[in-house]
């Protein structure tokens, strides 16, 4: 680094910065630094990639059921899957 350089970034770093930098030897570099809820929404949309956003089979089927009147809605299967989910 050239002094002009040095003398720059001595003048712009925080107080106490440059001394802690010196002290342990190291250069110091940027860091980037993701929040757990973006980590969790990268995961997420990982995982859903590679799937097919609509069971395309699965919606025709129960809109067949719902249209004869036979589509059968089972409380006590919903509340157990709800309790799964967040157990």
């Amino acid at each position: 680094m050239t002094d002009a350089v040095q003398n720059s970034t001595a003048a712009t770093a925080k107080p106490g910065v440059q001394e802690k930098a010196a002290a342990a030897g190291a250069v110091s570099s940027d860091r980037l630094e993701l929040s757990k809820n973006y980590q969790d929404l990268a995961q997420a949309q990982k995982s859903i990639a590679g799937t097919d956003q609509v069971r395309t089979e699965k919606v025709q089927q129960i809109k067949n059921q719902l249209d004869s009147g036979n589509y059968q809605i089972k409380p006590d299967a919903i509340a157990g899957k709800m309790l799964d989910e967040i157990i």
